[in-house]
């Protein structure tokens, strides 16, 4: 049965099962629609089972399909473990890595890392996609590594801490000559700031001096749901935001933000790495995760870029 169908017909499967449509899966792989057909038709012909059921809005996988596809992604698993086993023994690791990251920081630790890794590994290819925090662990993501922040829900993969990160109050300069720095928790109240939310859930500005915690009050003027546009209105002086100390650091050492209420800070929130377990033996994977632990703090808290010349 094996010679009805090729390799690269399951690594098909896994595609479409991973876009949960043939179009979506042909776009997002750059193969045509045809041949993605023509390849899942071959194998369920071969394998004389139906993988997938067609419905109106994609391919739903069939309880064989689903457990073909938790035995075709091993096995491609150790298919890549071989080649990176070979590519040691001669000396070198290359390849691709598909790393993924939640929405919300993304940008910023998943570019950092990435950025970190290839400048150190020329060999090394990636793909770096981004997902909302409640999808990372619940859809069917094919991946490598994957970069979450705080402590991930039980599942079977492997996980590895790379450090932590707090959070702490931010204001630009300008806002703080129209406002004046505020000295007192309570001289937050009547401020405007940047209500943040994530899964449709109003983030708390819980902060502590050391020896308790409190929820800042402050008075909401922009809602947004990326940090991105909240450090946007921060630095443009039009709020005050609650958001991490590595997201910041940049902005802060160019004079753009200045941390308020410096003696009050975030309890700590681990970072992690995680990585299925079939790819623990894989050296191109270890690799990037051992980097992603040893030098955490060394690309979290630079972006990799520079806006301003230091000349």
């Amino acid at each position: 049965m094996l010679t009805d169908y090729e390799l690269n017909d399951i690594r098909r499967f896994i595609q479409i099962a991973r876009s949960g449509s043939l179009t979506r899966a042909a776009a997002e792989n750059n193969i045509p629609k045809a041949t993605l057909s023509h390849n899942l038709r071959r194998l369920e012909d071969a394998l004389n089972v139906e993988l997938f059921i067609r419905k109106a809005r994609g391919l739903v996988l069939t309880d064989a399909g689903r457990v073909y596809l938790e035995h075709c992604t091993r096995i491609l698993a150790t298919c890549e473990m071989a080649a990176s086993a070979a590519q040691c023994a001669h000396s070198s690791i290359s390849g691709k890595v598909r790393m993924v990251a939640s929405a919300e920081f993304g940008t910023s630790i998943l570019g950092a890392a990435v950025l970190h890794i290839a400048n150190t590994h020329p060999g090394i290819d990636f793909e770096a996609h981004m997902y909302p925090g409640d999808a990372l662990l619940l859809r069917q993501i094919d991946f490598d590594c994957m970069i979450y922040v705080g402590t991930p829900p039980d599942s079977d993969l492997v996980c590895r801490k790379m450090g932590t990160v707090s959070y702490m109050l931010y204001a630009s300069p300008g806002f703080c000559e129209r406002f004046g720095m505020p000295e007192t928790v309570d001289q937050i109240r009547d401020l405007p700031g940047v209500l943040y939310s994530r899964d449709n859930m109003p983030e708390q500005w819980k902060l502590s001096d050391g020896s308790k915690e409190i929820v800042i009050q402050y008075q909401p003027r922009f809602s947004v749901h990326d940090y991105w546009m909240a450090k946007y209105f921060t630095v443009a002086g039009s709020a005050i935001a609650y958001m991490p100390d590595f997201f910041t650091l940049y902005e802060v050492e160019v004079g753009a933000l200045l941390n308020v209420l410096p003696g009050y800070r975030s309890e700590d929130i681990d970072v992690y790495a995680l990585y299925p377990s079939y790819r623990h033996h894989n050296p191109r994977i270890m690799m990037v995760v051992e980097a992603l632990c040893e030098h955490f703090d060394d690309f979290i808290r630079y972006p990799g870029y520079s806006l301003i010349s230091n000349v």
